[in-house]
């Protein structure tokens, strides 16, 4: 008999072990998955680098199911925390590009930036590939 007296609530019990076993590869794995989900939507504010993670952790996610009928409810968290890692990701870059082609003090900014790094300017690097820079 478990602590309360009911066989479902023992520690050593299948059906508790089967979504809690640190052991087991595919919930360390929906886990791992868990993680890098959550670490998809601050990180997408840094290079886009939310959106490779997220994508990342909706395919461990789904591969964390493994033979299984269903999916652990930590992959399904991941696939949710992904999915929103991605969209954000890219909701941010649309806005930035957005931003860079209205906005003159963005686009200097970016043009200084450019030139530093690449030593071409971006409006160059458009011209280069044929696209028209309105002055």
């Amino acid at each position: 008999m478990g602590d309360f007296g009911d066989e479902r609530y023992r520690f050593d019990n299948y059906n508790y072990n089967k979504t809690h076993n640190e052991l087991d590869p595919h919930v360390s794995l929906a886990g791992v998955a868990l993680v890098m989900g959550l670490l998809s939507i601050p990180l997408c504010f840094f290079l886009n680098i939310g959106v490779i993670i997220g994508g990342i952790a909706i395919v461990l996610a789904i591969l964390s199911k493994g033979a299984a009928d269903k999916i652990l409810p930590q992959a399904k968290r991941a696939i949710l925390y992904g999915s929103f890692g991605i969209v954000l990701g890219y909701g941010v870059f649309a806005y930035n590009l957005y931003s860079v082609l209205t906005n003159p003090a963005s686009r200097r900014q970016l043009n200084e930036m450019s030139e530093q790094i690449n030593g071409v300017s971006f409006d160059d690097m458009l011209r280069q590939l044929g696209v028209s820079v309105d002055g």
